[in-house]
């Protein structure tokens, strides 16, 4: 399995983008981004993905405040 791990920005733009075959790896990065999470709202970033092979295990909606 392949994991990315991204922030995803206005108009299609990711950053911070994580590519492993490794789950740890990949929960680790996405832990991290969490972290950040107000940092990354308050600089405009929309929402944090997880995915796996196409597929969406996580997604944090930084858009909306918690």
């Amino acid at each position: 399995m392949t994991y990315r791990i991204y922030v995803r920005w206005p108009n299609q733009k990711v950053t911070d983008k994580t590519t492993t075959d490794n789950e740890m790896v990949a929960t680790l990065a996405y832990g991290q981004l969490n972290i950040a999470a107000d940092r990354l709202r308050s600089e405009g970033a929309i929402g944090i993905v997880y995915s796996s092979d196409g597929k969406q295990i996580a997604y944090r909606d930084l858009t909306k405040e918690e």
